[in-house]
């Protein structure tokens, strides 16, 4: 291969690699919620504008029943959309859309996290992370956390229905860190490669 096919392949290849670079978008982010309440963080895994998965872990969450503690509650994000109810027949309806062009970027349905399944729409644990007020309001830069979690025993049965119900409603914040993916390491790094190769040709080139 002469020096002009070489550099002509090159350059082709580092074009290639550009275009590569600024098409890989980060899917995954880390969250935080923040209110004067309840804290939550997390992550959520984001494609065309809709959550696919997830985790949630908060804390300070306020125990309905005397004597009042705070504890902690901790779900995964459910896939698609609809309703799920808990022991207390709390219902959470949910969408997973998120759109960084709207403030809020959540609507007033959001997301869902659970745990503890046992019927086909029926969790133990419910936790709602929505846009706007607990009624779906939507004012910018507001957000709402939702958790209803009843008391089990050892064996699985309830104790307290309503051990947990508490919103943090639209006094919430949320902010979101996008992790990069492997692909757009990958692809930096191979612009950096190209970059150095063209450069080390040009010297030899040169000389």
């Amino acid at each position: 291969m002469n020096r002009n096919k070489s550099s002509a392949f090159l350059w082709g290849a580092f074009v290639l690699l550009l275009v590569l670079a600024s098409s890989a978008h980060a899917q995954v982010f880390d969250f935080a919620f923040t209110s004067s309440g309840m804290k939550a963080t997390g992550t959520i895994d984001i494609v065309s504008g809709v959550a696919q998965s997830g985790t949630i872990n908060v804390t300070g969450v306020p125990v309905e029943a005397d004597p009042s503690t705070l504890i902690t509650a901790a779900g995964s994000l459910l896939p698609g959309s609809g309703a799920v109810e808990n022991h207390n027949g709390d219902v959470l309806t949910y969408d997973n859309l998120v759109n960084f062009s709207n403030d809020p970027i959540l609507t007033g349905n959001g997301l869902v996290f659970v745990a503890g399944q046992y019927g086909p729409t029926h969790y133990n644990t419910l936790i709602g992370l929505n846009g706007g007020d607990a009624y779906g309001n939507l004012s910018p830069g507001e957000y709402t956390l939702f958790v209803g979690e009843a008391l089990l025993d050892g064996n699985g049965n309830v104790i307290a229905p309503e051990y947990v119900y508490h919103w943090d409603t639209a006094f919430g914040s949320l902010s979101l860190t996008a992790i990069p993916e492997p692909a757009t390491y990958a692809a930096v790094f191979g612009l950096a490669a190209l970059g150095l190769a063209a450069i080390r040709r040009r010297k030899i080139a040169a000389a």
